[in-house]
């Protein structure tokens, strides 16, 4: 049995497959009723909590070993050090984190629009929590950005389990939990970055339509288009779970909901265009990091006309690694999981495949949901789920060592 995964050696296998991806099912349904039947305290304390808490506590304490014992790395941008942070607080907060605690304290810079890369809804969350201590300083801003990431990804653990409690047994729900908090780029949610409330969003949303909570799902969803640049691809599997429920009453309040999704984006762009006279600002942004739009074959071939290393930036082997990785269990998530869910994973990959660069793809993907659900099926095989778990474990450790000296990581 696999540290925290619950597997059976007679597990049932009945629920893989085309199975899952029909329309909703008697048996889902049942799965999902047996499931609303379990005490909440029970599996929210040993799927979630547990998890949550020992995978924390121990990138937290890599990151102060590291901190003390590695060199730092000669890259480091010497003017973004910040006095006064905790050493663990500073260890969660590199790269990507001083652009969104920067906008968190001065908003948008007028004469700057390389941040508008950075989508507005994590650094409000990360002021408005400012504001409901009455402190806006620096350091405070940086450890209240570690705290919502935090929270957040405690949200989105939980919603995953719930989530895939509506189609799976509890053992394959307790694995997606245990898999996100030891993917080996989870320490992105911890960090003072939007991924882990991207993650809680889109989560939130797909269980909230699941439930038939249109709402509820319109409403997030345009919040995850609010938070990250591929945010509003959530109407794609919103609409599939729409068309699902396409006999049940009042179908204009799933299409409503729907539409609702990209206003997120429209109201930034329009922020945008208020601010620096170009409602697509942010993509114009995303050239610094040497991103243009291309078809997928060509950003291989660009990715391939420079010189591979273990990690340089934008020809980096792990980025190849993760996105041959991503690429083959968006393909198994056709097999696996639901058509909604295969649409999005395959939606939110096509992005970055088709940006002219590989960059930040390990990162990228511990947002996407779908990926943890094919992992747990995959781990039904009592040896996947020891390596994965083992295997992600290590690579999380040494990422996160890596990461709190300033080493580019993704």
């Amino acid at each position: 049995m696999g540290l925290g995964s619950g597997v059976r050696a007679d597990e049932p296998l009945a629920t893989v497959g085309g199975g899952v991806a029909s329309d909703i099912s008697v048996r889902s349904w049942s799965v999902a009723s047996m499931a609303s039947r379990v005490r909440p305290s029970r599996w929210l304390m040993r799927d979630v909590a547990l998890p949550f808490v020992v995978t924390r506590v121990l990138l937290a304490m890599t990151g102060l070993v590291a901190a003390a014992t590695l060199p730092l790395s000669p890259y480091v941008p010497r003017d973004w050090t910040v006095p006064g942070l905790s050493s663990l607080v500073d260890a969660f907060s590199r790269w990507d984190a001083l652009h969104y605690v920067h906008i968190a304290a001065d908003g948008y810079a007028a004469n700057d629009i390389s941040n508008a890369a950075f989508f507005p809804l994590y650094p409000i969350l990360v002021r408005a929590s400012g504001m409901v201590i009455g402190r806006s300083d620096l350091p405070t801003l940086y450890l209240l950005a570690v705290l919502v990431a935090n929270v957040a990804l405690f949200v989105a653990a939980a919603l995953l389990v719930m989530l895939t409690r509506l189609d799976f047994d509890g053992a394959t729900a307790s694995r997606a939990s245990w898999y996100l908090l030891v993917f080996p780029t989870s320490l992105f949610l911890s960090a003072g970055y939007a991924e882990s409330l991207f993650l809680a969003l889109s989560v939130g949303a797909m269980l909230a339509a699941r439930r038939r909570h249109w709402a509820l799902a319109g409403v997030l969803g345009a919040m995850g288009a609010l938070c990250r640049p591929f945010g509003f691809l959530l109407l794609l599997p919103l609409a599939v779970e729409a068309w699902e429920q396409r006999a049940e009453p009042h179908p204009w309040r799933k299409a409503v909901a729907v539409g609702v999704v990209p206003l997120g984006l429209v109201a930034y762009m329009g922020y945008l265009g208020l601010q620096y006279g170009n409602m697509l600002a942010f993509l114009h942004a995303e050239t610094q990091w040497d991103r243009k739009l291309m078809p997928p074959w060509d950003t291989f071939i660009r990715f391939f006309q420079a010189p591979l290393t273990i990690n340089s930036g934008l020809h980096s082997l792990v980025d190849l690694g993760f996105t041959i990785a991503v690429i083959a269990m968006a393909v198994l998530a056709w097999k696996m999981l639901r058509r909604s869910y295969a649409l999005f994973l395959t939606a939110v990959l096509l992005v970055p495949l088709s940006s002219g660069a590989l960059l930040s793809m390990p990162r990228f993907a511990v947002a996407w949901f779908p990926i943890f659900l094919v992992l747990a099926v995959a781990g039904r095989s009592a040896a996947f789920d020891r390596i994965f778990l083992i295997v992600g474990a290590s690579l999380s450790g040494i990422l996160m060592a890596l990461y709190a000296q300033w080493y580019w990581v993704s």
